[in-house]
């Protein structure tokens, strides 16, 4: 028998699982949708807390990704962070969010926030003034603490509201937002 002549042959239920596969691939089974990543902050899009331009600052935005597949960009992940703990001040609706990412301070790459660690009171100023800087882990926010004079390092998960008051008293958050935090 000549094995080089043989060429291989898919019978019709074959060619029905591959085309089957195929079209899972190309409309869903690889994806899972529009809001599987971080969103290009168009240049028109403004800030809701201070109506700047993110995508003018790309070392400091940050931006929120909700259920309905809408978003919001902020300038400062201080202002991004009021928004989310303190609606009841800020007069925005709740939107369930689906996911929130910072850029990196020092690999200016979108980092998922529950991966983020701030380094906050250093010397770096922002847009917005006092910022905190976000770093993709703990080690990294330890060597920007030490470099940048740093008061102080948490996780993204440590943060909540009474964390966010704290952190306006001493003096870590940017003007609008330790106004919106204390008033």
């Amino acid at each position: 028998m000549d094995q080089t002549n043989r060429t291989a042959r898919l019978n019709p239920s074959q060619i029905r699982l591959l085309g089957f596969i195929l079209l899972w691939l190309v409309f869903g089974g690889c994806s899972s949708g529009p809001a599987s990543g971080p969103r290009i902050i168009e240049s028109h899009k403004e800030c809701p807390l201070c109506g700047m331009y993110p995508a003018k600052y790309p070392l400091f935005n940050c931006q929120i990704i909700f259920e309905d597949g809408s978003y919001e960009a902020f300038d400062s992940a201080a202002g991004l962070l009021v928004y989310l703990y303190f609606p009841d001040k800020t007069g925005f609706p709740v939107k369930k969010t689906r996911q929130v990412f910072f850029k990196d301070y020092l690999y200016e790459k979108w980092i998922d926030a529950n991966t983020t660690w701030f380094v906050m009171g250093s010397e770096i100023l922002g847009p917005m003034g006092i910022e905190f800087l976000p770093v993709s882990d703990r080690r990294l926010a330890l060597e920007v603490q030490k470099q940048e004079k740093g008061a102080a390092i948490v996780s993204f998960l440590e943060i909540d509201r009474a964390f966010m008051v704290k952190a306006a008293e001493n003096g870590w958050l940017h003007f609008l937002a330790r106004k919106l935090v204390l008033e």
